[in-house]
Formats: structure tokens, sequence, C-alpha cells
């Protein structure tokens, strides 16, 4: 009987957290705007986990969900939250969660977890993407969201 090597090979048992920081190969992640502008390409890049959800510690699921970061701000988009060096998150300047290039990558491809957002900037993170789903909160305080469906 043959062994299916990809399987062995792209299985991964750790565990992925919401708001965890890995870093990946650069030319891994997807920048649509690159087909029309020039793209630099790291050797690196950090990328958050934009997901909480079972999957994230299935061995048999190979991907989970990332956002890229981003050290352009000025390019900022509705789309992006912005976050600034805090202990423990291992941003060196303030830089852009790319919200809107989310992607699914290899779990096998992710180097670390290298950092973690703290509290509030999960809180932020989560609050954006409520808000992209088409939900409106109210008021957003770290520590309290409240939610007001749009229907």
């Amino acid at each position: 009987m043959q062994r299916d090597w990809r399987k062995i090979i792209a299985s991964d048992d750790r565990e992925f957290n919401f708001g965890e920081i890995f870093k990946i190969k650069d030319e891994l992640i997807n920048f649509p705007e690159s087909l029309f502008a020039k793209r630099t390409y790291h050797e690196s890049r950090l990328v958050v986990i934009t997901q909480h959800c079972r999957s994230n510690s299935n061995p048999n699921i190979w991907t989970v969900n990332i956002a890229p970061l981003s050290t352009k701000i000025e390019y900022k988009r509705d789309t992006d939250l912005e976050i600034e060096p805090k202990e423990g998150n291992y941003i060196e300047k303030k830089s852009l969660i790319r919200l809107g290039l989310s992607q699914p990558v290899l779990k096998v491809d992710l180097e670390g977890p290298v950092g973690r957002l703290t509290r509030d900037q999960l809180l932020a993170l989560a609050a954006l993407q409520i808000k992209l789903s088409g939900v409106e909160y109210k008021s957003f305080h770290p520590g309290s969201v409240t939610v007001v469906d749009k229907q």
C-alpha cells in the first residue's frame, strides 16, 4: 500500500487562536492590487489569525484564515485595523491588519506564534469584523461591545 505523503506533510497538530501573530513566507500571501502596482516582497510577513473555531486545532483541517499585516499605514482602508506596538504583540511599528485581504493559508506554512494582539486590539479586530459583516454597533469601549442589528 502506497502512503500519501501530502497528508503527512500538510497535517499540523498545533492550536491556532484568534489574534495570534505568526510569520509566513511573503510570497505565499496574495495582494490582488499587486497585479497593477509593484509590490516589494519580503523574506517573511506577519499575519494574524482571524477566526476562532474548532477547525483551528483540528490536524485534519489543513488551513486557517489569516489577515496579513502591513506597515504602509498611508494606504489604510475602512477594512483595515491600525494597531500599534504593545508588549507581547511582536509589532515593531504602527501597522495595519489588512482584514479585507483575509485569506486561507496552510497551517504548516506558519511559523510561531511570535506574538499575540492585546485584549483591546482583539476587541477592536472583533468589532471591525462585526461592522464589516453589515451589523452596526452602537458603541465600542474596550471590555464591552453593544451590537445593534440593522433590521
